[in-house]
């Protein structure tokens, strides 16, 4: 997906121009724990909650993390910590397994960070832009607990304005955002069946499903 398209948005939105550098990073298949960190030039850091990232058919799935306060406590410490000792510029996503040993830093803005934008305050993609500008960056809290995001990527021959009908009759509350024509996510806040729902989204946008 191009996430690029999200990182022009944000810009766009703050009337600034961005200079983007195309990179890939593959997200480990394994589910586990990713905390977002912006450094700005004026050495302010600001920090996102810990998320909960898994895979499913290939596609990225992003909710709040179930994992104890204890252990959130102790990596958002260790991420400021890492970001402050190494000098950090810019975004790195940390990689941490569910019970908190760190995999990888990635500097690179990722599709797992799109949940950002519909349930942050400020998002990945808008405090990046922030920061390349050097402008203060914004609060990195979290508006709903309760929320799932996952990517889509259907085929270029499928209509992708004709399963609207289907999907918000089933679900009204459905977020549907597209990136490029064929690409994109769907999001969810509730505290019922999200998994259920967004997958049978992104299937019925991707064509697997056709009910």
């Amino acid at each position: 997906m191009a996430v690029a398209a999200f990182i022009t948005r944000a810009a766009e939105s703050l009337g600034l121009e961005v200079r983007l550098d195309p990179k890939t990073s593959a997200i480990p298949s394994d589910e586990h724990l990713a905390i977002v960190a912006v450094n700005s030039s004026q050495t302010q850091l600001a920090t996102y909650p810990a998320i909960s990232v898994a895979k499913f058919r290939n596609r990225v799935v992003v909710k709040p993390t179930q994992s104890s306060e204890e252990l959130l406590k102790k990596l958002q410490i260790e991420v400021n910590e890492l970001a402050k000792s190494s000098n950090q510029t810019g975004l790195a996503t940390y990689r941490f397994t569910p019970s908190g040993e760190l995999i990888e830093i990635s500097s690179v803005i990722s599709i797992d960070s799109t949940w950002s934008i519909e349930y942050a305050q400020t998002s990945v993609f808008e405090n990046a832009v922030r920061s390349a500008n050097q402008l203060p960056l914004g609060k990195t809290e979290l508006l709903t607990k309760e929320f799932l995001v996952m990517n889509f990527d259907a085929p270029q021959n499928l209509d992708m304005t004709q399963p609207y009908l289907h999907l918000f009759a089933h679900e009204p509350g459905y977020r549907i955002v597209k990136a490029t024509s064929h690409t994109g996510y769907v999001a969810l806040q509730g505290d019922e069946n999200l998994f259920e729902k967004v997958s049978h989204a992104v299937d019925y946008l991707e064509g697997v499903i056709n009910e």
